[in-house]
C-alpha cells in the first residue's frame, strides 16, 4: 500500500481524490461502489501496477477525499462521466482500460456509451448493461424507481434511499464500522428489503449482538479505513446516485436502444445479489446481454462470490496459498528422473515455455509453489527440483559431489530428460549461484534468467572465498561454521527443525549471520514461534518433514565445495555471462548487505559481468525469502520478463 500515491486533481468543477500506482504506458481506471472508496481496488492496483501498468482509482464524487455537492441532481451520470473524461485530461490520458464494480459499473457502462473514444476495453463486475441505464431487465417506458417498486415493493434499500435526509438519519444511528461490516460481508441472496421500524441501523445492532468475525479477505484496519472515511463525509453523496436513476433515465433519452461498443469481459459472483434480480440470470446467458453489448468476449460467474468481489477473492486466493491451497497444489506433478548418476525428484505444472526453478537452503522445490501455479495459469510449463542432497534427490555422501559442475550436470541431464531444449530459468540463494554457472557454462540452453538475491561474483583468481569470508567475518560466520563435517549436523540436531526452519525462513536481520559456537544455530531457534502472514504452520510442516528425513548434510555440501568450485572454474576466469537477465533482490536480504554489493550492483561492476542484465529490482521491506514472502510480486516481476522472449 505503501506504494500508491495520492494526488488532487481539479476536474469538472470539483476536487476529486485521486490514488495511483505504477508508470507502464497503458492505463487501467478503476471505478468504485457503494458504499465503497478507492480503497476496494487496492489489490488490483498494486497487482497491476507489477505488471507493468498504470493503476488509476479515484473516489467519485461525493466519496472520501473528493468533493461533494450538495444537490442530488449533481450526480447524474453526465456529471460523473464528466469528472472522469476530465480527470483523465488532467493526468494526461488519451485511452484507459476501465474497470467497474457496483455503482462504479454503472458509470463505467455510461463511460462507454458517452465517450467510446476514451475506453480500449471495459472489465465490469456485478452489474450488467441493460437498456434504459438500469442493472435489472425492466420496461423501458417506465422510471427505474417505478420499476423497483413494482418488483419489491417500498421497503427495498433502493426505495428506502430516495427520501433526502432519512437514510442518513437511519445510518447516523449506527455504528459506522459495523454498518460497512454489514454491508460488505453480506451473502444474502434475497433482494435487501429494510423495513423502516428496524432500518439499517436496527439490523447493524442484530449483527453485532451475534458477534461475527470478520472473514479472511476482510482486516479490522480495512473496516477501519472505511469507517473513518465514512464518518467524516457521511452517506450523502453516495445515496445521491440513487436519488439520481429517474433524472438519469430522461436525460438518456437520445441513446435509447444504442449499444456499447468497446470490448468487455464480465465478471460476477454466483452469490451476488444482483446476479439473483428476477430475469438478470436469463438476461446474461440468454442472449440478451450480447444485443445490448455486441463486443461482449466472455462472461465468467465466479463461484462462492458475493458481491465484494474485488476484495473477497483476490485476498481470500493469497490466504488460501499462505495455508495451502491443496486443491492448487493437488495441480503439481510428482515425477523422478535419472540424471548425471543420481535419481532427482521432480515437480511440474502446466504446458508451454518450460521454466526451471532452482531453490536454495535450506529449501526445497516447495519454495517455488506460488509461482509455479501462477505461471502455469498463464501458459508456462514451471518445472521445479529438489536439487542433489535435497528432499526426495538423492543425496552422495561426499562433499566433493557438490560443485556446481555437478548440479549443472544433474539439471541439463533433467532438461534432456524431460525433452526441453531451453529453458526459462529462475533461482534463489545456492539456486541462483547453479542459475549464473548454468548460464556461463551452457548459454546455449538458455533463453533469459530471472535471478533472486545472490549477485554474480567474478572468480578473485588470486584467493579462495572461504579465505575472503574468513577475513571479512570471522570463524562466527554461517558459512564458516558449515564447513567441518557433521558439527553443524549435531547443532541442528539439538533443534526442533520445526522452529529451525521458522528461524532460517523468516529472519529480517540484514547483518552477517554470525552464530558463535556457545549459542549455536539450536539455541537462535528456540525462541521463534510466531509466524508471519505469507508463511504458515503447513508450510512449516513440510519443510520439517522433510529435513526430519534427509537431514542438512546434502545443503551443507554445498558450502563445503565453495573452495574445490574455486578450483574447477579457473578456466572462466573473467568469462562475462551472454543471456537476458534481471536481477531482484530484498533491500533487507543479508546478500544485499554484505559489504560492497550494493555498489557493485548499482555502480556498473555488476553490469560489466552481466552485460545483457536488463534490470535490477530491489523491494522494499524484504528479507531473504523474497519469493515467498512477496509470490505474487515476484510472480509478476518473472511474467514481466519472460514474456517478452
Amino acid at each position: 500500500m505503501e506504494k500508491i500515491q495520492h494526488s488532487t486533481v481539479r476536474t469538472n468543477g470539483i476536487n476529486m481524490h485521486v490514488a495511483s500506482v505504477g508508470n507502464g504506458p497503458d492505463t487501467v481506471l478503476f471505478i468504485h461502489g457503494f458504499p465503497e472508496l478507492w480503497y476496494s481496488w487496492r489489490h488490483q492496483m498494486v497487482s497491476l501496477a507489477a505488471l507493468g501498468y498504470h493503476a488509476v482509482a479515484p473516489d467519485l464524487r461525493g466519496y472520501g477525499g473528493t468533493d461533494a455537492p450538495p444537490s442530488a441532481a449533481s450526480y447524474t451520470a453526465f456529471h460523473v462521466v464528466g469528472d472522469l473524461v476530465g480527470m483523465l485530461d488532467a493526468l494526461g490520458i488519451g485511452r484507459a482500460f476501465v474497470v467497474g464494480h457496483d455503482w462504479g459499473a454503472v458509470i463505467a457502462w455510461y463511460l462507454c456509451l458517452l465517450r467510446p473514444d476514451r475506453v480500449k476495453a471495459l472489465v465490469n463486475t456485478s452489474v450488467p448493461w441493460c437498456p434504459g441505464g438500469t442493472w435489472f431487465p425492466c420496461d423501458p417506458e417506465k422510471k427505474p424507481v417505478e420499476s423497483i417498486r413494482a418488483m419489491h415493493g417500498d421497503d427495498y434499500y433502493v426505495c428506502r434511499f430516495q427520501e433526502p435526509g432519512e437514510m442518513e438519519e437511519d445510518f447516523a444511528k449506527a455504528d459506522t464500522a459495523k454498518l460497512i461490516q454489514l454491508t460488505l460481508t453480506s451473502r444474502d441472496l434475497g433482494p435487501p428489503i429494510v423495513p423502516k421500524d428496524l432500518g439499517f441501523s436496527g439490523m447493524t445492532k442484530l449483527f453485532e449482538q451475534h458477534q461475527i468475525e470478520l472473514p479472511s479477505w476482510l482486516t479490522e484496519d480495512d473496516v477501519s479505513y472505511y469507517a473513518t472515511e465514512f464518518s467524516r463525509t457521511g452517506f450523502t453523496g453516495g445515496l445521491n446516485y440513487y436519488r439520481c436513476l429517474d433524472l438519469n433515465w430522461e436525460l438518456l433519452a437520445p441513446w435509447a436502444g444504442a449499444q456499447v461498443e468497446v470490448p468487455v469481459k464480465f465478471i460476477v459472483g454466483d452469490q451476488d445479489l444482483a446476479y439473483h434480480i428476477p430475469g438478470v440470470k436469463e438476461y446474461i446467458h440468454g442472449g440478451g446481454f450480447k444485443q445490448a453489448v455486441p463486443k461482449l468476449e466472455e462472461v465468467v460467474v465466479m463461484e462462492g462470490a458475493a458481491h465484494f468481489i474485488q476484495q473477497e477473492k483476490l485476498t481470500r486466493r493469497r490466504t488460501q496459498e499462505h495455508h495451502q491451497n491443496f486443491r492448487g497444489m493437488e495441480k503439481i506433478e510428482h515425477a523422478t528422473v535419472r540424471t548425471n548418476g543420481i535419481n532427482m525428484h521432480v515437480a511440474s505444472v502446466g504446458d508451454g515455455p518450460g521454466v526451471l526453478f532452482l531453490h536454495g537452503f535450506p529449501d526445497l522445490w516447495y519454495t517455488w509453489r506460488h509461482q509455479m501455479l501462477s505461471l502455469a495459469s498463464l501458459g508456462y510449463r514451471a518445472i521445479a527440483p529438489d536439487l542433489r542432497g535435497y528432499g526426495d534427490t538423492d543425496a552422495p555422501p561426499s562433499a566433493a559431489s557438490y560443485t556446481v559442475f555437478h548440479i549443472v550436470g544433474d539439471l541439463l541431464g533433467l532438461l534432456d530428460a524431460l525433452g526441453v531444449e531451453r529453458v526459462f530459468l529462475v533461482g534463489h540463494d545456492w539456486g541462483a549461484v547453479m542459475a549464473w554457472y548454468f548460464c556461463l557454462l551452457r548459454p546455449d540452453r538458455v533463453k533469459a534468467l530471472v535471478n533472486t538475491s545472490v549477485v554474480f561474483q567474478p572468480r578473485n583468481p588470486d584467493r579462495k572465498p572461504l579465505d575472503s569470508l574468513r577475513a571479512l567475518f570471522g570463524d562466527d560466520y554461517y558459512i564458516c561454521r558449515f564447513q567441518e563435517p557433521g558439527e553443524a549436523e549435531e547443532d541442528f540436531a539439538r533443534a526442533d527443525i520445526a522452529k529451525l526452519m521458522k528461524l532460517f525462513l523468516t529472519s529480517r536481520n540484514p547483518k552477517p549471520p554470525c552464530v558463535p559456537k556457545e549459542i549455536g544455530f539450536s539455541g537462535l531457534a528456540s525462541s521463534r514461534d510466531k509466524l508471519p502472514s505469507w508463511l504458515s504452520e503447513e508450510d512449516i510442516n513440510y519443510y520439517a518433514s522433510k529435513f526430519s528425513q534427509k537431514g542438512f548434510t546434502g545443503g551443507l555440501n554445498y558450502y563445503r565445495a565453495m573452495n574445490l568450485t574455486w578450483e574447477l572454474a579457473a578456466p572462466w576466469t573473467g568469462v562475462q555471462i551472454k543471456v537476458p537477465v534481471k536481477f531482484i533482490v530484498g533491500d533487507l536480504d543479508t546478500t544485499y548487505n554484505i559489504p560492497g554489493v550494493k555498489e557493485y550492483i548499482h555502480n556498473g561492476g555488476l553490469k560489466k559481468l552481466v552485460p545483457f542484465l536488463q534490470e535490477v529490482v530491489v523491494m522494499e521491506g524484504v528479507a531473504h525469502f523474497l519469493q515467498q514472502a512477496k509470490p505474487e510480486e515476484v510472480t509478476n516481476h518473472i511474467y514481466d520478463f519472460i514474456k517478452k522472449f
